[in-house]
């Protein structure tokens, strides 16, 4: 009999520690799932910060001011102030949510010149000729640039 209780409690310890050790394994397998399912918070960079008007005495220089700051600012003033459209051009709003990059020329490897954020107005100056890129300007400015195609939408006048 002693012999049984021995056997006995070494199988149930045995039981025991399968079980601690399946325990743990599972805890830790859903912690990490739970960890890892959720989408990491979205980076901000610097093109894409909203420019604030500097108080009186703290003014800085325009030349200071980040090119994405100046873009937007461009892009936030009325419609009734915007200059003529060049012929053949027409004006269309921003539709791809997180804004579009202003490129140099037309393609992934050309130069960033900033950002035109989610629904300002460009005007549309011309296509790439493979309707990928177009060149816009943005509106009430001279800065010109190249933008992926499809992610404007024309504005009716």
């Amino acid at each position: 009999m002693k012999k049984l209780s021995g056997f006995l409690q070494f199988t149930i310890g045995l039981l025991l520690a399968i079980a601690f050790l399946l325990g743990g394994g599972i805890a830790a397998a859903l912690y990490l799932a739970a960890k890892h399912s959720t989408q990491p918070e979205r980076p901000v960079f610097d093109e894409e910060r909203v420019a604030t008007q500097p108080a009186a005495g703290n003014a800085k220089s325009a030349s200071t001011q980040p090119k994405a700051a100046t873009l937007a600012a461009s892009t936030s003033t009325p419609a009734n102030t915007s200059k003529p459209l060049e012929p053949g051009a027409y004006r269309a709003r921003v539709i791809w949510p997180q804004g579009l990059l202003l490129r140099d020329s037309p393609g992934f490897n050309a130069n960033s010149l900033g950002g035109v954020p989610f629904n300002a107005q460009v005007v549309v100056l011309e296509e790439s000729s493979d309707k990928e890129w177009q060149q816009v300007r943005l509106e009430n400015s001279d800065q010109k640039g190249w933008i992926k195609g499809g992610n404007i939408e024309r504005i009716n006048e």
